[in-house]
């Protein structure tokens, strides 16, 4: 009787969905080389060992595209005289579904120290533009007229600064817009 069960229990398992199958990736670590390849982009040619992670980093694709956010100069801390001034990037995802926004630590090569008349090291890492909303963020779009107040809610189709006309859509995506950003989760239109 007992081998009976162990058969009939051993077919149950092997039918049973996934059991022994990998479970596939759905986050994926960021590494120093993906960060100083972005850096390298904007104009500050960067080596993989003048770049270290504060925290282990992950984003929900391979090789998500990266954008600064900000620059802060950490000064002279460093005990190592061969090394340059370092700075704290911060970072996010292009796409802000894709990861958390994050830190590195960048030594600066030595020459790139700014000297009077030279620019300053954070000028080379400045963002090229700074976005009040960006493409993937739900937001909420308000049509005012004489007799009517609407809200709907949005999904941005484009990055966009406050001023600007993007493109949004409805959630289902069924329904397109074009609205003036007024701020990070907020647009306006008539009707």
């Amino acid at each position: 009787m007992t081998a009976r069960w162990m058969l009939f229990l051993g077919i149950a398992t092997i039918g049973l969905p996934g059991w022994g199958q990998a479970k596939p990736q759905d986050h994926f670590p960021l590494a120093t080389h993906q960060v100083a390849q972005s850096l390298s982009v904007n104009g500050m040619q960067i080596a993989d060992q003048q770049v270290s992670l504060l925290a282990n980093v992950v984003a929900t694709e391979p090789n998500p595209a990266l954008d600064i956010l900000s620059v802060t100069p950490l000064g002279d801390r460093s005990s190592d005289k061969h090394s340059g001034p370092r700075s704290l990037v911060k970072l996010a995802c292009h796409l802000p579904s894709r990861c958390l926004p994050f830190y590195a630590i960048v030594t600066l090569p030595v020459g790139l120290a700014a000297g009077p008349g030279s620019p300053s090291a954070t000028d080379a890492f400045r963002p090229k533009d700074v976005f009040t909303i960006r493409a993937g963020v739900h937001a909420t779009m308000v049509m005012d007229d004489d007799r009517a107040h609407i809200q709907v809610a949005v999904i941005c189709l484009e990055n966009g600064i406050a001023g600007h006309r993007i493109r949004v859509a409805s959630p289902d995506h069924k329904q397109i817009y074009v609205a003036e950003v007024v701020s990070a989760n907020l647009l306006k239109r008539s009707f």
